[in-house]
């Protein structure tokens, strides 16, 4: 066997992440059984938009096993909300010299009652890329502040209180206010964000005056993007949530958008990343 122990998502998200992808990859034991030691066998299970039987997961795991190649798996963020988790990690296979194929995972998790997965909704996406964690620091559970240690916002912050504290409360806002003509763009930015907030849309990095252009542009094409939040949790100062959104509400304009941020002490968000439904180089 790979790992002494099998650790379950409800014990340890991130320890569930490494123990099930050592079992999965080692290939000492059936794949069957290694799926349903940590996923409960009738759950549900969406990647990229479309959803994997239990026979089509297998066969992946069949699939990663016949390289017969080692890996390296980078946990880079974890929340986890009472029986909800949203991670995102890299699995890395070398290739040559230190050029790896690396699948970058993002993936919002149920937990079952006996602590199992019951449900999963991923993006993945795979392409070249270097040995290492590709310049992002491994996730270490240690530093998170416990639930509830975000302060609450500050009378002299010199902001409008911000519902940024609730996560889907704050993408409702960021959406209708930041695209409404009516109010200052600047406002909205700065009621909603801390001044050095970064943004990764994309995988593009953005600042402040970058995100007032695009929203000022949006402004000038008349868009509007309505949003529906299927999930959305927070796990001490980070947050994460799982929505769809349109350009004016219609079907064909429809994207999904994972989004993993921060807080800032006077609940504002000081780091937001934006992963949008995948297209080219998505499993």
């Amino acid at each position: 066997m790979s790992t002494a122990h099998h650790t379950l998502a409800a014990e340890d998200f991130t320890g569930y992440l490494r123990t099930y992808h050592a079992d999965a990859f080692d290939g000492s034991e059936p794949v069957e059984q290694v799926w349903d030691r940590y996923h409960l066998p009738e759950g549900t299970h969406v990647v990229n938009g479309k959803v994997w039987d239990r026979k089509k997961l297998l066969r992946d795991i069949e699939s990663r096993r016949a390289l017969g190649a080692p890996y390296e798996l980078h946990v880079h963020e974890v929340n986890v909300e009472g029986r909800l988790a949203a991670a995102r990690y890299t699995v890395s296979t070398p290739m040559l010299w230190k050029v790896q194929s690396a699948t970058e995972t993002a993936v919002f998790a149920e937990i079952a009652d006996d602590g199992r997965v019951a449900r999963t909704t991923t993006f993945a996406t795979t392409g070249a890329g270097w040995s290492g964690a590709g310049g992002e620091t491994t996730y270490d559970s240690a530093a998170r502040p416990a639930p509830g240690t975000v302060p609450a916002p500050r009378p002299d912050a010199g902001v409008e209180p911000t519902p940024a504290q609730d996560p889907a409360h704050f993408l409702h806002a960021y959406y209708a206010d930041g695209y409404d003509s009516a109010l200052p763009v600047a406002e909205v930015y700065d009621r909603l964000f801390t001044p050095d907030a970064v943004h990764e849309i994309g995988g593009k990095t953005m600042q402040r005056s970058g995100v007032l252009k695009a929203l000022e542009e949006g402004r000038t094409r008349k868009h509007t993007y309505p949003v529906e939040v299927h999930e959305a949790l927070r796990d001490g100062n980070r947050f994460a949530a799982r929505y769809t959104t349109s350009r004016g509400g219609k079907p064909s304009k429809t994207q999904e958008v994972f989004v993993f941020g921060e807080f800032a002490e006077d609940g504002r968000v000081r780091f937001a990343r934006f992963l949008l439904e995948p297209d080219h180089g998505a499993l």
